[in-house]
C-alpha cells in the first residue's frame, strides 16, 4: 500500500472505513496506523462526509412567497394575434392563388414562340419546323 493509493481511496470513498473497498480496507487501516500524519487527511474527508450528509434545507413559506412574488409574470406573446395572423395569411394565399392566372402572360402558340426565339439568328423558322413555304 502506498500513500498515493490511501489518499485516492480517502478521496473516492470518504473517511468511513465501511465504505472503503473490502479487499483494501485492512491495508489502508494498517498504513494509517503506521503513518499518523495522514490522519489530517482523514479528518478533512470526515468533515466533507459530514457536509455531504446534511439533510436538504427546507425553505420557509415566507421565503417561498418572496421568491414567487419576485418572479416576473408569464408573458403571452401571441394571444389573440395568432388567429388573426393565420387568417391574414390564408386570405393573402387564396388571393394570390386565384389571381395567379390573371397575372401570368397569355399563352402563345408554339410557332410564334419558335419564331421569336430564332428571329435573331437569321434562320427561317418555318424551315426549322420542317414545313414548306
Amino acid at each position: 500500500m502506498t500513500e498515493d493509493r490511501v489518499i485516492a481511496i480517502l478521496n473516492a470513498y470518504g473517511a468511513d472505513p465501511a465504505r472503503w473497498p473490502q479487499d483494501e480496507r485492512a491495508g489502508v487501516q494498517a498504513f494509517l496506523d503506521l503513518h499518523p500524519e495522514l490522519m489530517a487527511e482523514v479528518d478533512l474527508e470526515a468533515e466533507l462526509d459530514a457536509l455531504l450528509a446534511m439533510p436538504d434545507p427546507q425553505p420557509s413559506e415566507l421565503l417561498q412567497h418572496r421568491i414567487l412574488r419576485a418572479m416576473p409574470a408569464p408573458v403571452q406573446q401571441w394571444g389573440w394575434k395568432a388567429p388573426i395572423a393565420a387568417a391574414i395569411a390564408l386570405v393573402v394565399g387564396v388571393t394570390v392563388g386565384f389571381a395567379g392566372g390573371y397575372v401570368s402572360p397569355a399563352q402563345q402558340d408554339v410557332e410564334s414562340i419558335y419564331a421569336d426565339a430564332y428571329e435573331s439568328l437569321g434562320e427561317d423558322w418555318v424551315d426549322w419546323l420542317g414545313e414548306e413555304t
